[in-house]
This record gives C-alpha cells, structure tokens and sequence, in this order.
C-alpha cells in the first residue's frame, strides 16, 4: 500500500470529515474520505464537522451537498465564506451657490461682446435661503467571520461645513429634506462666501478703493461701503445703505437706506442717485438725486434736480442755484438763484412722488385723447363710406366693429384718468403745509411754488420765508 493510500485510509477511518479554518477567519475548507465497505458521508455529518470547528455564518450549501454526492474531496474546497465589510460613505455637501465664480471675469454677452461693466463679484442670498445641504459620511456594513464574528466597517469620511456669521445649521426634516442632512440657512441677506469649509452671510460689502473696472457695478443685499468714489459709468444698487468717503462722479446709486457721501455729488447730468431713505452730501452739481426722506447737504446744490419726501435743507454757505429743488415738506437754505437771474426753480408742500404722479398722469391723458380723435375720426369716416356705398365690405364692417371697441376702452381710460388727476389737483390745492426760507438772498429768475400756487420772483429779497395762505404765496421775514 502506498503512503498516501495508507494516510487516506486512516484518515477516513478516523476523521472522514476535515473542516479547516483560514488565518482571518474568513473562508472555511473541507475535506472528505471515502468511509469504503458501503457507509456513506452524510451532510449531516458535514454540518456536525462545521459546528465542531465554530463554523455557522457563510455554509455554502451547494458544497456540502456535492460533497455528499461524490463521498470524497482529497483537496481542500471552500466550504464557507465570511462576508467582507462595506466602508461606509463619506459625506457630501450639495452646496446652493456658486462656489467655483471667477472673480472679476466680465460677463460674455450673446453677441460675443464682453461687459466690463459686471463681473460677477457678488452672490447675493435671501433671509431663510438654503446655502448648502449635507448628508453625513454612513458607519458602513459590517462583515462576519465564518466563525459569526463582527467585522467592523470603516466609516466614511467627515468633511466638515462650518456655519460663519450669520448662518444657522438646521435639521432636513425641517425643512423638507431628509432627516439625517444637515441643512445650511442664511439668516441675514447679505452676499454668500467659502472660506475653507465655512460659509458666511456678510451685511456689509466694502469696497477697498474705487467702484471703476476692477470691481464692476455692485448689486448687494445688503449695505455698501465705499473707501473710494463711484467712476463714470458705474452702478451700486443696496438693500441698506450706500457710503462713499470720496466722490460720485457720473456714477448711480440706488438704495432702500440712506446716501451718504463724504466729498460731492457730481456728474454731467448723467449722475442719479435715488434713496429710500436720505441722502448726505457735501455738495450736488449737475445730478438727479431723489430721497423718501430728507436731503441734507453741506454747502451747495447746482444746477441739479432735486427731489425729497420730506425736507431739503442747505447749509454752509447755502447756495441753491440752478435746475429744479422739490420737497414735500420745507426748503431751507441761505442763496437762491444768483445775480445773473439763473432759472432756478423752488417747489414744497407736495409730496414729489405725488407731483411725478400727476405729470404722468397728465402725459397718459394726453396720449389717449390723441388716441381717442383718431379713432373718432376713423369711425365717422367708415360710416360715411357705408351712407354712400350702401353695403359695406366685409373688411371694412369689421374694421367699423374693432375701432368701435378701442373707442369705447379709450373712453373708459379717459374717465379713470380725470378721475385721477382731479384727486391730485384737490390734494394739491388743499395743501398748505409747505415751507421755504432763505436765510440770506432769493435773487431774481426763482420761481417759488408751494402747492398749486406759484410766484416768480423780479426783485432780490433778503431773509424771506414763503408759505401759503388764503391760496396764495405769502411772502415774511425770515425769523
């Protein structure tokens, strides 16, 4: 008898079932002898093995069975498999804004032109806006060992998101997402920044130097601060204030706060600047500036249109020369007009929104009455043609029929429209509370209104005060 005949003889014999175990516990191997004299191998027997050697996760029943049919593997076959671990998945950020913006690249048009104007500097974000959502890193799966050990997963990875100023981290389920993310809300407008792994909401924007080519026109949720001036051709649009420690040149400000700026206002009537609050300045020249509130300037306004909610006041020197001042209230300065007779004119006591309202009003009246003729016209001409002809071409009858319909919505619109402006014009009649004093010089060529009624002025006054009594301009010392 060989030696390995005699070994599987006498392995047979005493152990006709072999179950190995790998080093890591993972797979598990099998032999069988053949018992010979007409004993069979039973699974039974196989399943007995595997429990004698711990081995219950992974049983590879196909196996087991196969061995039963043959009665005899020489060579090791694996028999039972532990499962690997599944790592788990690293979190992920689903950021909401922009996070890869070129910063100061100008914007290609459709046409191919490239606008240096805007050059997408800014994000601009909303209170309650979702800025970025994460969804953790998973633990992962873990594994067993044949044996029905645990094989612990590796968890994924943790990438940070840090909330900055003014931003608040929230559970998903509040606000439709999924539970287990972690939602990041502004909690301020303001404009929306990546530094690192934080996200922050600022309120403020500063400018370092001027708003020219290296920054572009500003829109911005917030308040703007201006370390320079406002260059030709150039637009800062804020919700809050806008403050400028030079100049605004030829420049546009439009705001829901106040202006305020440290030198002059100037420009070549190209300048506006519109605020829903006040405006501040050293000096106007040559602009539009318009205020909800107040206009308080420190020296001079020339040869510009201005228009406050409330009152127009001038100091330092004082002088209002030139060009349309216009405040719901009070006009306070010391000069107005100059010895040359500078067409200067002084309106109060109108709210000027209600004033612009008006002209526009007037200006659509105007049109749909011009409207209104021609389609008069047009309508007697058609029915003059059908007295002659008698029948009248299908053409033109429906011609007759649509020049009718905008004859009568034109009438309708002609009647909402006096409607209108007759409420104005009361208003504007009734109002009496209207102010402008001159604590030095109102000088020939000014014409001073105060509500409806108007005055001009052919002689110098020194230290007056106009008002409105009676319907008329009174005209009294200054006090």
């Amino acid at each position: 008898m060989a030696p390995g005949d005699f070994i599987d003889e006498l392995l047979a014999k005493n152990q006709p079932v072999n179950v190995e175990i790998s080093r890591n516990k993972m797979e598990a191997y099998l032999k069988v002898y053949s018992l010979g004299g007409g004993q069979q191998i039973t699974g039974q027997d196989i399943e007995a093995a595997l429990r004698e050697k711990g081995v219950i996760y992974g049983v590879l029943e196909e196996i087991v069975d196969k061995a039963v049919s043959l009665q005899h593997f020489s060579e090791p076959i694996t028999v039972a498999r532990g499962s690997e671990p599944i790592p788990g998945e690293d979190s992920k950020i689903d950021f909401k804004f922009n996070t890869d913006v070129v910063i100061g690249k100008p914007i290609e048009m459709m046409d191919g032109r490239v606008d240096f104007y805007n050059l997408n500097l800014i994000q601009n974000v909303e209170i309650g806006e979702v800025l970025a959502v994460k969804t953790p890193a998973s633990k992962g799966t873990p594994g067993y060992t044949v044996t029905g050990e645990e094989v612990p997963a590796k968890p994924g990875k943790d990438f940070l998101l840090k909330p900055g100023k003014n931003v608040q981290m929230v559970a998903g389920d509040n606000i439709g997402y999924k539970p287990s993310a972690i939602v990041a809300v502004s909690a301020a407008q303001g404009r929306v920044m990546l530094t690192g792994n934080k996200i922050t909401v600022s309120t403020v924007y500063e400018v370092d130097g001027d708003v020219d080519f290296n920054t572009g026109n500003i829109e911005f949720n917030g308040s703007v601060i201006i370390k320079g001036s406002i260059r030709e051709g150039f637009k800062v649009v804020a919700n809050g204030d806008v403050v400028i420690m030079n100049t605004i040149s030829d420049g546009i400000v439009e705001c829901t706060g106040n202006v305020k700026v440290k030198s002059g206002i100037v420009g070549r009537s190209k300048t506006r600047i519109k605020a829903g609050e006040s405006v501040f300045a050293k000096f106007i020249e040559n602009s539009t500036v318009e205020a909800a509130e107040d206009i308080v300037v420190s020296e001079a306004i020339m040869h510009s249109r201005v228009s406050a909610g409330k009152s127009v006041v001038v100091g330092g020197k004082g002088v209002v020369v030139g060009g349309l001042i216009r405040a719901g209230e009070e006009i306070k300065c010391k000069i107005v007009g100059s010895p040359l007779a500078t067409a200067t004119e002084l309106e109060a006591g109108i709210n000027p929104v209600l004033r612009r309202e008006y002209s526009k009003l007037i200006k659509e009246k105007e049109s749909k009455e011009t409207d209104h003729d021609k389609a008069d016209k047009a309508i007697k001409l058609l029915k003059r043609m059908q007295y002659t002809q008698g029948e009248m071409h299908p053409d033109k009858r429906a011609l007759l029929i649509q020049v009718t319909k905008v004859q009568v919505a034109l009438t309708k619109d002609l009647e909402a429209l006096n409607e209108s402006i007759k409420n104005i014009e009361f208003q504007m009649v009734q109002s009496n509370r209207g102010r402008i004093t001159v604590q030095g010089t109102i000088y020939p060529g000014v014409k001073v209104t105060i509500g409806s009624s108007s005055v001009q002025i052919h002689d110098p006054y020194p230290f007056v005060c106009f008002t409105k009594h009676n319907g008329e301009i009174k005209i009294s010392p200054y006090k």
